[in-house]
């Protein structure tokens, strides 16, 4: 169910975003190459950042490399982080917009406020698997009978399907938002602001193992505080650049 919500999450954007990407010179056949690059970009970045959190166990059990190679390969190389997914797809903007002949700021444009609404879909996934799940409590919490990631048997909260109402509610503010033109940078920054603030607080109420830790933080708590950083900055180099030279 996570992969088929995965599949499910990138048509559905592809086909809501597809009036607005018409407007733009983008047909559905455009979308559909974009699910596929974008894609791509989403998966390695989000293995990529996922390993990245997996590197002190991984030495901690290096001994195991040489008996299991592929269930310590699996292990290391096994889930997906947000944030590097997130990261993967920008990364993958430049190509894509090379293969459609547009410049990144139009593609920016068009997909960064559908995609909260691949996300949310993708959120649903994780609750399925069970995987990114949030810490026990017997009043709000739900049971996994039958889960290869959560603990089985245990009330636990299903941040997972937060997450879901939350970039729902972030989709819908953006997209409204943008129905009138709107500068690419003003959009980006948006969009990592909300999600970061939400996701910085969402973290509080996971209990999966494998987010890993920077500081006191969750590796996610840290990188949101990055993003919004960021995000301010582009929202400043927007304005400076919006200045008429004297």
């Amino acid at each position: 169910m996570y992969q088929i919500m995965g599949i499910i999450a990138l048509f559905v954007a592809a086909g809501v975003v597809t009036p607005r990407a018409k407007k733009h010179g983008i047909d559905f056949t455009g979308l559909l190459m974009g699910v596929v690059i974008l894609g791509a970009g989403l998966l390695v970045g989000g293995v990529f950042v996922f390993a990245l959190t997996q590197i002190p166990s991984a030495w901690e059990n290096r001994h195991l490399f040489s008996e299991y190679p592929l269930p310590f390969l699996q292990r290391t190389f096994g889930g997906m982080v947000f944030y590097g997914g997130l990261f993967g797809v920008m990364g993958a903007m430049p190509l894509y917009a090379k293969y459609l002949k547009k410049d990144v700021p139009t593609i920016l444009t068009v997909l960064v406020p559908v995609l909260p609404l691949a996300h949310a879909i993708m959120r649903v996934g994780c609750f399925f698997a069970g995987c990114c799940h949030g810490m026990p409590h017997e009043t709000l919490g739900v049971y996994f009978a039958n889960s290869v990631s959560a603990p089985n048997d245990i009330r636990l909260i299903p941040v997972q399907l937060y997450e879901t109402a939350m970039n729902l509610v972030i989709f819908a503010a953006i997209w409204t938002w943008t129905m009138k033109p709107r500068h690419h940078l003003h959009i980006v920054a948006f969009y990592g602001i909300t999600y970061a603030i939400g996701r910085f607080i969402l973290e509080f109420f996971r209990g999966d193992a494998a987010r890993g830790q920077v500081f006191a933080m969750s590796t996610s708590q840290f990188i949101s505080i990055l993003v919004f950083v960021v995000c301010i900055g582009l929202i400043v180099i927007s304005k400076i650049r919006s200045k008429p030279a004297e």
